[in-house]
């Protein structure tokens, strides 16, 4: 979110009084200190004037140099301070007056320098002279005067800037304050702002996150759908629609998957074929509608007897269906393809006078090994395919195993209507 500008105005204003406090604040910690070190100074020029006069009063009263010896020393500190003095003042008002008073103690300093030759020629006469001199003493009690009145003066005007710099500084502090609270109170309304507009998204996203998982269910239910739709599909691909087993095509993949597996694991494989015995003429005889019910009742006895994780019953063509055994050896390939032979026979649906039972049977061929590597799928097949048609030639309703006589090829059958 952006900051409303409002909040960014009010921070720079507080940002530049801060920096114009600051800087008044610099500026009359400056000028204090200024200030200290002007009335300081003009302290130490009266100071050194009054001893550099009493040092030569003092000198020539007593006809003493050694009273004057320092004189050189203190008239240099005396210059120092003045120069330094009018450094500082040189900004101010009275900075002329300063320069006057400077011009004045030179004058005297003439007179007095005049007077310690003198006393260093010993001359005392003429130094007392200079040093008494009616002129000189008026020229200094001025000096003092004017120095006065300069250092009252000055001390005036420092007051004055220092009167000035603090109403500045008062008013700086006000603008301060006055921007704080602004600030304060913008932040404030920028917070409230704030939280109303992340209530507002939080509403949103909840709204956003119901509105979601409501179309994920939607999409899971659609999905769910669609998987239920694409597997019925599938089933229905590989799943015969009168009988309701496997078709062809299913049957194809889980044989070839099937003996992989049993060439792999060295485990017998048997597959049973099964044939409907006269089915032409049960077809011909009631109709397409009896014949596709006589199809579909076999399909279920299939079901009902092939049910093994494995094992598969498959619609096979016309009214021939195959079954899928395995580990089934011999003998228990023989055992299931006699069960469903019998239960068959057992519905008891009714043929016509060409069937040797009555009732519509069933001729199985079976065959049962181990594949070997090499060994072609079909073989198998054909095997049971043969064993069937064996079963047939023995007057049908019967079960034969391939391996249990020596089969005449399929072109030597030919049996009418199986």
């Amino acid at each position: 979110m952006r900051l409303p500008i409002s909040l960014l105005a009010t921070a720079a204003i507080l940002v530049m009084t801060m920096a114009a406090g600051s800087y008044v604040d610099l500026r009359n910690d400056e000028m204090h200190a200024r200030q200290l070190a002007i009335s300081t100074g003009l302290e130490k020029i009266v100071r050194l004037n009054q001893e550099l006069s009493g040092m030569l009063l003092v000198s020539v009263l007593e006809q003493n140099t050694l009273r004057s010896a320092s004189f050189q020393t203190v008239h240099d500190k005396l210059e120092l301070t003045v120069r330094t003095v009018e450094q500082l003042t040189r900004h101010l008002a009275l900075s002329e007056d300063i320069s006057a008073l400077s011009t004045e103690r030179r004058e005297l300093r003439r007179v007095e320098l005049e007077a310690l030759e003198r006393m260093e020629a010993d001359q005392w006469p003429q130094a007392r002279q200079l040093l008494f001199d009616d002129a000189y003493v008026l020229a200094r009690k001025i000096y003092e005067i004017n120095s006065e009145t300069a250092i009252g003066a000055l001390n005036g005007e420092l007051a004055a800037k220092a009167t000035a710099f603090k109403r500045t500084r008062i008013v700086s502090l006000a603008v301060r304050a006055a921007a704080l609270v602004l600030l304060l109170w913008t932040g404030l309304m920028f917070s409230r702002r704030l939280r109303r507009e992340l209530a507002e998204q939080a509403r949103l996203r909840d709204e956003i996150v119901a509105a979601n998982l409501r179309l994920e269910d939607k999409v899971r239910a659609r999905t769910t759908e669609l998987e239920d739709a694409n597997r019925r599909l599938a089933d229905l691909s590989v799943t015969d629609g009168l009988t309701g087993l496997a078709n062809r095509r299913r049957f194809d993949e889980v044989f070839a998957a099937e003996w992989q597996r049993a060439m792999r694991r060295g485990l017998h494989l048997a597959i049973l074929m099964i044939d409907v015995d006269e089915f032409k003429a049960y077809n011909d005889h009631f109709g397409h509608q009896e014949g596709d019910e006589c199809l579909r009742r076999i399909g279920a006895i299939l079901r009902t007897n092939v049910q093994r994780s494995g094992e598969l019953a498959a619609r096979y063509g016309g009214e021939e269906f195959v079954v899928i055994l395995p580990g089934f050896g011999r003998d228990e390939a023989l055992a299931m393809a006699e069960t469903i032979r019998r239960s068959v026979q057992a519905q008891g649906v009714k043929h016509t006078i060409t069937s040797a039972e009555g009732v519509v049977t069933v001729s199985v061929g079976i065959t049962a090994r181990i594949p070997q590597p090499g060994e072609r799928l079909e073989g198998l097949l054909r095997d049971a395919d043969a064993a069937m048609y064996e079963a047939k030639r023995r007057g049908r309703n019967n079960v034969v195993a391939a391996d249990a006589l020596e089969l005449p090829s399929l072109g030597e059958v030919g049996l009418e209507g199986r």
